[in-house]
């Protein structure tokens, strides 16, 4: 593989950084994490640097700390990686959930939630206008690779956008605005897989198929479909 950098935006304790401990005991060597928190980035990059040496793998991580609401900072933040690495996965995994009570949440605060951050929300600017950003940068670098690299968007999605839940509507709303997106780009960029691992319910350590392990495996599952097999959606469900 000519190429075999990994990207994780959202870089967290949960599916982040166990994604890319499993994405880096299987062939990765090269990854870079991006996240607000600088504290959490270091322990995911120690995290990381722990599974790849149980496996016995060698890997080099870099993590670089910005708001990925602020396009202008992410969008350099974003350029800056190419100086570390060639990417062929990029898996988006940033995500805010904040309540919304249908019928009562301001007509206001969902016109927020598809604009501009305030309050601490910024859904809609965390969601897709950041994965907007992402897609602009990574697809034409992805475009380049060989059939081979597997050149990958992978995000982290819920089942919200066919299944909303009336107590966190406007999060709802703003995933269906997602998925809208992420068809968009995998219907005009058919040498790229941009597909949507769609986690069945509330994640977990403790929860049987909802951890953070299952989940990292879901998207290996994910990034090792064949192309003639790419899919848009794989659903992570609890078995009966």
């Amino acid at each position: 593989m000519a190429s075999n950098g990994l990207l994780v935006i959202g870089s967290g304790p949960g599916i982040g950084a166990t994604t890319a401990s499993l994405f880096t005991q299987k062939s990765f060597s090269k990854v870079a994490l991006i996240s607000r928190d600088k504290t959490r980035l270091c322990k995911d990059r120690d995290t990381i640097l722990k599974a790849a040496n149980f496996a016995d793998k060698t890997v080099e991580i870099e993590v670089w700390s910005v708001d990925i609401t602020n396009t202008k900072a992410f969008t350099t933040v974003l350029k800056e990686t190419e100086k570390f690495a060639t990417f062929n996965c990029v898996l988006f995994n940033a995500a805010r959930v904040e309540p919304s009570d249908l019928l009562t949440f301001p007509e206001e605060e969902i016109l927020k939630d598809f604009k501009t951050p305030h309050a601490n929300k910024s859904l809609q600017k965390t969601t897709t206008i950041a994965l907007y950003t992402t897609a602009q940068w990574a697809l034409p670098l992805l475009s380049a690779l060989e059939p081979a690299d597997k050149p990958s968007i992978l995000i982290t999605s819920s089942l919200l956008p066919r299944e909303p839940v009336p107590f966190v509507f406007s999060l709802s709303l703003v995933k269906a605005a997602q998925r809208n997106l992420v068809q968009s780009l995998a219907m005009t960029n058919p040498d790229v897989h941009i597909a949507l691992l769609n986690v069945g319910g509330l994640v977990s350590w403790d929860d049987r198929w909802f951890n953070p392990p299952a989940i990292a495996r879901k998207f290996w599952e994910l990034y090792e479909q064949e192309k003639d097999a790419w899919t848009l959606d794989l659903d992570l469900l609890a078995e009966a």
